[in-house]
């Protein structure tokens, strides 16, 4: 028997890459044999363009059912067009799911692992990487740990999350570099599942990208970086006040001007070096700031299109009886 259970799959598409009927119909028969209601919520990136392929579109509209298209008006990063998927899906259960790489099977296993009693579930596999990423896969997340972003090694971007998981991400409306974050520090109980990618994509996990990524989750999501940055101030502080005495010191004893005068070059380029460091940190948060106070919405719908195919044309969630037997309930109180 299928399960009574809602369930929403949030995929992401590119603007230039719509030709997903394939992997669509996968995820729809897959759904159409488990649950009894469900949707699948596609993502796209602006901007619309005049050669944007609309007979596609409307093809998969007017073929499988509970499709529902959300054309984002601008090219947003990744994380806002995923938390715009999250804030319109409807279902108990709602999937971000990686049509290129995460197999379809999958979703079911993680909604009955959500089932069982975890909110969160997060897909863990093993994924094509670079020599450095892989070399900067751990020392990226020591400083993460220490962050309080705890997440299982080779962690990818699926996650399965429960209702009240999704009412706590999507609280804000915000998400700029912060929606896997949000997820993890919900509070509610999180599980891994693991899983073997499907790779249709050659894309692999490189040093820069990881870079990007691991400041972006630094600087944008804690304040101990800055704390950090405070410390190595003070310890250049402290350093500086040291070789200040030991200069005095040297000039009151020998007497010589030219001796430690190499010593002092290379102290003030440490020093101009940490002052750097610090600035960058500074110019950061800086902007973090002014956009916390941009009052624009982090992304525009265009449009949302629906299949106008459905699932179950004789299931309705509201019953005209049942408001006549209210008040036949209430006349005969009456009478009595």
């Amino acid at each position: 028997m299928r399960s009574e259970a809602f369930v929403s799959v949030v995929i992401l598409v590119d603007a230039i890459r719509m030709s997903i009927d394939n992997s669509l119909k996968d995820i729809q028969c897959e759904l159409d044999k488990r649950y009894s209601d469900y949707e699948i919520v596609v993502v796209v990136q602006g901007p619309v363009l005049e050669e944007s392929p609309s007979d596609d579109i409307e093809k998969i509209l007017s073929t499988l059912p509970s499709i529902r298209y959300i054309q984002l008006s601008g090219s947003v990063s990744s994380d806002v067009a995923w938390g715009a998927g999250l804030e319109n899906a409807i279902g108990d259960f709602v999937i971000l799911f990686d049509y290129l790489n995460d197999p379809v099977c999958l979703i079911s296993k993680s909604v009955d692992k959500c089932k069982s009693g975890y909110d969160v579930v997060i897909g863990v596999a093993n994924q094509p990487t670079t020599i450095t990423y892989t070399a900067f896969r751990d020392f990226a997340g020591k400083l993460l740990s220490a962050i309080d972003y705890h997440l299982p090694q080779n962690s990818t971007g699926f996650r399965c999350l429960s209702r009240r998981a999704v009412n706590s991400v999507t609280a804000t409306g915000r998400f700029h570099h912060q929606f896997y974050l949000r997820i993890q520090k919900t509070g509610y109980p999180s599980c891994a599942i693991t899983y073997d990618v499907e790779p249709k994509s050659s894309e692999k996990k490189t040093f820069p990208r990881g870079m990007q990524q691991l400041l972006n989750l630094l600087v944008f999501n804690s304040s101990r970086p800055l704390r950090w940055m405070s410390a190595l101030g003070l310890f250049g502080s402290s350093a500086a006040f040291i070789f200040a005495v030991y200069s005095i010191f040297v000039h009151l004893i020998s007497g010589s001007i030219v001796e430690g005068w190499t010593t002092t070059i290379l102290f003030m380029s440490m020093l101009f070096m940490l002052q750097f460091i610090m600035l960058a940190f500074f110019g950061e948060y800086i902007g973090r700031l002014l956009d916390d106070r941009d009052e624009c919405a982090n992304y525009s719908v265009v449009f949302e299109k629906n299949s106008v195919v459905m699932v179950n044309e004789d299931r309705f969630n509201v019953i005209d009886s049942s408001a006549q037997s209210s008040i036949n309930k209430v006349q005969t109180g009456r009478d009595r």
